[in-house]
């Protein structure tokens, strides 16, 4: 399924009913008098969270959505039935803007609601324009209509920690270590075009990872993938900065880091006031001494590193520590 995480829709509530015009009439009873009830509401359109509904695809393919409309009222003061609600499904994480980009609600947990557009009121019936000098009022009201709009639904991921960096850094694999999921891995670059959520499991919690693919040099300007995924790790507590030891390089490496640094600083979200743990990765592949030079050339730099290795296992369990200790300070921070 491809992941879809904007998109724009056109909404209408149902119009009101319209109130009724009706006079008594009874069998005895000489005098009758005005009995119509008035046109039952149209029905709203609502905005429902659940984690049944992983992306935007089903509702970016219908686009339109309509709720139905308020039945007219009836004699004998009847009011008429309200329309039915239409209720759109949505991940947790959904972000409701409107056409200017005003945030119209935020769903982040689970069975959260939102009324986007209320129906319109049922009118009066004539009924309700008795009075002492008009006892027979032959008007009712019209019901309201119900007012289309255009909406904009955003995803964000709710995720505690995002793990960024460049492409083939070793991503994907980290998530896997951690979380036991299956991410698509291969050796070349964009492997992965959509963000893969894992759960990593303690005894006395559970932390949601994702790895976000695409961040190259001009991601924050809308190059590659990562202009579009980078609001993902918006909600994140805090992110792993993975560094590809591949290269050898300290000066290589050093580049890579400071490279996604700047997309960070550049991005239109608040990423660089998060937590980061920067991590060199594979460090299976080159030699220990030039792991040790890339170490000691960030130290150089006041940066403290992790060396980690999906494949070997290598400093994973401190890193997981560290995820946890940073994870719990943060939840106890928030409440």
């Amino acid at each position: 399924m491809k992941f879809i995480d904007k998109t724009r829709i056109t909404i209408r509530p149902g119009n009101g009913g319209c109130g009724a015009i009706s006079f008594r009439r009874e069998k005895y009873v000489p005098k009758g008098g005005p009995d119509g009830g008035k046109g039952g509401r149209g029905g709203n359109v609502i905005l429902q969270a659940t984690s049944k509904v992983q992306t935007l695809t089903d509702i970016k393919i219908h686009k339109h959505y309509f709720a139905k409309n308020g039945r007219p009222g009836k004699g004998k003061n009847q009011t008429g039935a309200n329309g039915q609600d239409t209720v759109i499904l949505v991940p947790p994480g959904t972000i409701v803007f409107d056409e200017n980009k005003n945030i119209i609600d935020d769903l982040t947990t689970e069975n959260s609601k939102a009324i986007i557009a209320r129906g319109g009121k049922g009118g009066l019936g004539n009924s309700s324009f008795s009075t002492s000098v008009n006892r027979t009022p032959r008007y009712a009201q019209p019901g309201e209509p119900g007012e289309e709009k255009t909406i904009i639904l955003e995803l964000r991921l709710l995720a505690d920690v995002g793990i960024i960096g460049l492409p083939n850094s070793g991503k994907s694999t980290l998530l896997k270590a951690l979380t036991c999921t299956n991410p698509k891995i291969a050796d070349y670059p964009f492997t992965t075009i959509h963000p893969n959520l894992g759960m990593m499991r303690f005894i006395d919690c559970e932390i949601i990872i994702t790895d976000i693919p695409g961040l190259i040099e001009g991601a924050s300007e809308g190059l590659g993938l990562g202009h579009d995924f980078l609001r993902h790790i918006d909600r994140s507590r805090l992110l792993v900065h993975l560094i590809s030891t591949e290269s050898s390089s300290p000066e290589q490496c050093w580049k890579d880091y400071t490279l996604i640094c700047n997309e960070l600083k550049n991005s239109e979200y608040n990423l660089t006031a998060k937590k980061i743990i920067i991590a060199l990765s594979k460090t299976d592949l080159p030699e220990e001494s030039c792991i040790d030079t890339i170490i000691e050339y960030f130290k150089s730099k006041g940066i403290n590193v992790l060396t980690i290795s999906s494949f070997s296992q290598r400093g994973l369990n401190m890193l997981k520590e560290q995820i946890k200790m940073v994870y719990l300070n943060e939840k106890k921070i928030i409440t």
